[in-house]
């Protein structure tokens, strides 16, 4: 895919994985008492594999992958979930969703306008 319907799939997969990666920071925070439960992450690098492949649009979250955070320190309880950096990590995604939403919307508009002439 080459041009503006490449830059529409990109933008639209860039939100796809944005949602996915909030979901795994929520179960993160929601499982903060769990007793052994290890943080995970959404592998962006993974999804960088998959936009620079240009393979179209990714088809649901089974494209992405999710792994286990390295380098936490675990509690007694062998739970490693650092509530302040998952709070963190959740503005941060949040910030980069609206970023791609606005991006879309521009871009939407611009293709609008041109049609209208």
């Amino acid at each position: 895919m080459t041009g503006i319907p490449s830059q529409y799939a990109l933008l639209g997969n860039a939100l796809e994985f944005a949602q996915f990666r909030h979901g795994v920071i929520g179960q993160n925070i929601a499982n903060v008492n769990t007793p052994g439960f290890q943080t995970r992450e959404a592998v962006f690098d993974q999804f960088l594999e998959l936009a620079q492949a240009g393979s179209g649009e990714i088809h649901g979250t089974g494209d992405f992958e999710v792994a286990q955070t390295l380098g936490l320190t675990p509690r007694a309880d062998g739970n490693n979930v650092d509530l302040d950096k998952e709070f963190g990590e959740l503005k941060r995604n949040a910030m980069m969703f609206q970023t791609f939403s606005q991006l879309l919307a521009a871009k939407m508009d611009t293709m609008r306008r041109a049609m209208q002439g």
